[in-house]
């Protein structure tokens, strides 16, 4: 397991033009330039960069320095030779993110959208894969996740951003949902000791089941219980506004005006708080879980959301986990053939005609290693990309209203070239090259498994951020 639903779908989000989304709800469509209004969340694991242009008619102008136009040299000469492709929107990767922009952009604002993809298989971290092996005298082929497993508000209301976007696009007709009501956790296994339980969602389950059963004490209940109601303001937003009514800018509170009561819930907890990490609510010194079993799960829990402990995860994203799979009529939900029919209704998205009824000539280019983002020679304005095709060959991508970046964001400082985007990018210094920049995983599989068997695997914290104490060392994710 690696994403839940509600991590995912606010990643889902990272690339969404959210001033698009904003208004398909309830408001009348704005004008196009209020498609560069985009949300990146700053507490995930992947970031957007998004370079806003100034909307002006003379933007064939913008190309001439950084796109290297032909003025007679012989590198020019060579250049000439590159295919060159011109799109209103260039996004780099294919993931969730990069598809949810480009459907919107493609379906809701008549734009021409390119995305380029390193990939042979559109998805980013949620793409599927399939295999086939001889069962008997038939073949079988078989289709594997390769990320996301755990998806809620998809096949009822009130509906994740995800849905939302594939509601907004006209697709989501493409995606049959199956609901479900938990899974299995098995803990030490194949030992003495080992245990097997199912979390089931929905109101009391998981409370009188395995808490009552496996909490080191009687006061466990009561605590999960105070953390369910001191962390339900954070709850507010994301139950009772919807993501297409958000948006960052100087009319962001236009699309809010009808959801006051919650925005005004929403600030009086203060920003930090509402956006900050889930430690104050674990830690102290807003509250403190003390029961060790009750943590080591809600660790478990944050693993499957960010990847990250639950002290380092989003407090927003943990609160409403909690409320939502503990409530009435809490359902899980899988899509039928795997996330990959979602992708491939993002990708449908992405190349149908405009709601306009419009063939724009959008697509979603596979096998295309984006090289470089390109910049006016301010570096205020991202105007294009260089692409390489893995058969050889190069595509200079012109962009002309701007381009949005859905790559992981320890790979951004490759990407960009110019000194002054990357001036402008870190506030005034150039951002310091970092060839060994790594994503920054919490968790690490145990060593001395058997690869034939799986046998012995288990996901557990790095030796860095395990407490000394012998207690603190053995949690719940190690015993799974």
């Amino acid at each position: 397991m690696r994403l839940s639903l509600r991590s995912a779908s606010a990643y889902f989000l990272l690339c969404c033009p959210t001033a698009g989304l904003a208004f398909v709800a309830s408001f009348p469509r704005p004008a196009a330039a209020a498609a560069s209004a985009f949300l990146a969340p700053p507490t995930l694991q992947y970031r957007t960069l998004v370079v806003q242009p100034r909307w002006q008619a003379s933007i064939q102008r913008t190309f001439t320095s950084p796109l290297r136009a032909n003025d007679g040299t012989a590198d020019n000469a060579e250049q000439a030779a590159d295919e060159v492709e011109e799109v209103d929107v260039a996004i780099v990767g294919a993931g969730i993110g990069g598809l949810c922009a480009g459907a919107i952009l493609n379906t809701l604002y008549n734009k021409k959208v390119g995305i380029y993809e390193s990939h042979y298989l559109p998805g980013g971290c949620a793409h599927a894969f399939e295999r086939s092996a001889k069962i008997g005298d038939a073949k079988t082929t078989f289709t594997f996740d390769s990320g996301p497993t755990i998806v809620l508000g998809c096949s009822k209301e009130p509906f994740n951003p995800l849905q939302q976007v594939l509601r907004a696009v006209g697709v989501d007709g493409a995606v049959e949902w199956m609901p479900y009501d938990g899974w299995g956790m098995i803990e030490r296994p194949s030992t003495e000791l080992e245990k097997r339980w199912k979390l089931r969602v929905g109101p009391n389950f998981f409370e009188e089941g395995p808490l009552q059963k496996f909490a080191s004490n009687p006061a466990a209940l009561e605590e999960f219980d105070a953390l369910r109601a001191v962390t339900k303001p954070l709850v507010t937003g994301a139950a009772t506004i919807p993501a297409m009514a958000m948006r960052p800018g100087t009319t962001a509170l236009v699309p809010l005006l009808r959801y006051l009561p919650s925005l005004f819930k929403i600030i009086s907890n203060g920003v930090e708080t509402s956006t900050g990490p889930f430690g104050p609510f674990l830690n102290g010194p807003i509250f403190e879980v003390k029961d060790k079993w009750l943590r080591d799960w809600l660790d478990a829990l944050a693993f499957s959301l960010s990847g990250l402990p639950a002290e380092r995860t989003n407090a927003a994203a943990m609160a409403y986990v909690l409320f939502d799979m503990h409530r009435e009529g809490a359902a899980l939900d899988y899509p039928k053939g795997g996330l990959g029919e979602v992708v491939n209704a993002l990708v449908k998205g992405v190349e149908q005609k405009s709601e306009r009824n419009i063939e724009l000539g959008s697509k979603v280019h596979l096998r295309r290693r984006v090289e470089s983002i390109e910049f006016n020679a301010e570096g205020n304005r991202a105007v294009g990309l260089e692409v390489r095709k893995n058969e050889g060959g190069k595509i200079i991508v012109k962009a002309k209203e701007g381009v949005i970046c859905n790559a992981p964001v320890w790979s951004l400082r490759k990407l960009i070239k110019n000194e002054n985007a990357l001036r402008n990018l870190a506030g005034g210094d150039v951002m310091p090259a970092q060839n060994n920049l790594q994503p920054n995983q919490s968790w690490i599989t145990s060593k001395g498994v058997d690869p034939t068997t799986g046998r012995g695997s288990a996901i557990g914290p790095r030796p860095d951020q395990i407490d000394d104490s012998d207690e603190a060392a053995t949690n719940l994710l190690e015993k799974c």
